[in-house]
């Protein structure tokens, strides 16, 4: 499955996972919060000698970076810019921001080709734009957009850059308050707050450190270091906030199988199962050690544990509402910027490190994008030699009656088809098919996600046989979906996929 984000908002978990520190707020705490709050909004603009034009194209580095580290506060690196290649393709994909069109010939004609309405840029070019944005080493970039972003390739050395709209969705977000604040030997500091027009409310403080660049054609700046904080509720309004309900993680139970569902959070982990989320005593029990000094005041932290010479990457938050406060891992990596741990793994579906990372054709790879919240599920690292050497595991909060929730989102039923026989039936999007030729009533339905943004270019296989509702198939980027039904009543859909090719296999779904 196609592997890339589009992201047009801050992850929505990130709002449910800072909520777990709401409760219970000490006056350190507060005061803490208080010079925070002080610090962005105290600060007037400073930076003497920036042009109209040089703080316009600050904006657009910093704007895409922004969206293309989805959400500062969740992304693990202690505020490093540009140093995985997940964040440099993300980067090249959402730099042709349709807000900032008017300065991306002025800005970028030396390095972008303009072919009628497209731009397209080779390898080495887009090498160099990276570096003047921040990135120090841009290695594995290049064959990363080959392989996760096969769609937007020309060719094999040249790269379509889409048009990226950052509006358009209920759930995107709005930069607000820019501080420019310049400081000694050509350092500059950025302060922004992100506002979210769902929740009616500013989310986050961000703070950007850049430094003196003569060569790049953002401002003449590259930037060095890019945070979040999260700007806290009252506890009166957070009480009120009616999407909080319910998430509450609750005690712990300890997976005893692999699950039945990639979208269970299930995996295995140097041979032991864990279930996201869950705490993080649960890995220190098996002998992974950390040394950074968890601070309960601050909520939010990054750590690397060890154990006999490997190394896993993991993101803690620590959860008040319980009546046993702890620390809980909400997203897990094997490997960080250019190294991969050999730490072995299973995910759902027997898959394990050094596996064959592609299901089907060339544009199946493994993964797991969770239509639910923007920047959750599964993804994996693959070698040159097209085989599994890591993963990433990020948490989504996960509802009492996921299929219902789903279901909510899904863009309605358009029409019904009774389907009485055997063969290949086209299925449309949106419309419910009803086969009639088995014991108990079966019903099958490709829903498509229009009502969310971040998944519009997402359906759901969802069946439902009898009084039971299932997913059997998450589709990113589907073209065609066909029904098939054997001379023996089995049920199986063909998906074909956008980037697929007149040679390629499509993917096979077997109903049960």
């Amino acid at each position: 499955m196609r592997k890339f984000f589009i992201v047009t908002a801050l992850i929505l978990c990130t709002s449910v996972l800072f909520s777990c520190g709401l409760a219970n707020k000490e006056k350190s705490v507060e005061q803490n919060l208080a010079f925070v709050n002080n610090q962005y909004e105290d600060s007037d603009n400073k930076a003497d000698g920036l042009s109209e034009s040089d703080i316009e194209e600050l904006k657009w580095l910093i704007q895409t970076l922004h969206v293309s580290h989805w959400g500062a506060s969740n992304i693990l690196g202690k505020g490093s810019v540009l140093d995985t290649k997940e964040k440099q393709a993300e980067f090249l994909y959402t730099l042709n921001e349709i807000e900032y069109e008017h300065i991306f010939k002025d800005s970028l004609g030396g390095y972008v080709i303009f072919e009628n309405d497209k731009k397209l840029i080779d390898r080495k070019n887009a090498e160099i734009i990276l570096k003047m944005a921040g990135a120090s080493r841009t290695k594995d970039v290049w064959q990363y957009l080959s392989q996760n972003y096969s769609y937007d390739m020309k060719s094999e050395e040249i790269f379509t850059m889409p048009m990226y709209r950052r509006e358009g969705s209920d759930y995107f977000i709005e930069f607000r308050d820019w501080k420019f604040i310049g400081g000694e030997d050509g350092k500059l500091t950025v302060r922004y707050k992100i506002y979210k027009p769902i929740f009616r409310r500013d989310i986050e403080y961000v703070e950007v450190r850049l430094h003196k660049d003569e060569k790049s054609v953002f401002g003449g700046y590259s930037a060095d270091y890019m945070m979040a904080t999260p700007i806290e509720l009252e506890e009166t309004a957070y009480e009120k906030e009616e999407f909080f309900q319910g998430n509450t993680w609750g005690e712990y139970r300890k997976p005893l199988t692999m699950g039945d569902s990639i979208d269970n959070y299930i995996f295995r982990l140097d041979g032991s199962l864990y279930q996201m989320p869950f705490p993080l005593d649960e890995l220190t029990s098996k002998g992974w050690k950390y040394t950074e000094n968890l601070k309960k005041d601050e909520e939010r932290d990054e750590i690397t544990l060890k154990k006999g010479g490997k190394e896993i990457y993991c993101i803690v938050w620590y959860c008040q509402i319980r009546d046993d406060p702890k620390w809980y891992v909400v997203s897990l990596k094997t490997g960080f910027g250019e190294e991969i741990s050999d730490v072995d793994f299973e995910l759902f579906g027997n898959r394990k490190r050094g596996d064959y990372a592609y299901g089907y054709g060339v544009h199946g790879i493994y993964g797991f994008v969770d239509p639910l919240y923007l920047g959750a599920g599964i993804s994996v690292d693959v070698g040159s030699d097209k085989m599994i050497q890591g993963f990433t595991i990020t948490y989504a909060p996960k509802y009492s009656d996921r299929i219902e929730r789903l279901n909510e989102i899904a863009t309605d039923v358009k029409g019904e088809v009774n389907l009485t026989g055997k063969g290949n039936t086209e299925l449309e999007r949106d419309v419910l098919y009803k086969l009639n030729m088995y014991d108990e009533p079966l019903d099958v339905q490709v829903k498509s996600l229009y009502k969310i943004g971040w998944a519009k270019e997402m359906d759901i296989i969802w069946v439902k046989k009898g009084t039971k509702e299932d997913i059997i198939g998450y589709i990113e980027y589907g073209k065609n979906f066909t029904l098939c039904i054997d001379d023996n009543n089995n049920i199986k859909i063909k998906v074909v996929h956008m980037e697929d090719s007149s040679n390629d296999e499509p993917e096979v779904l077997n109903i049960q």
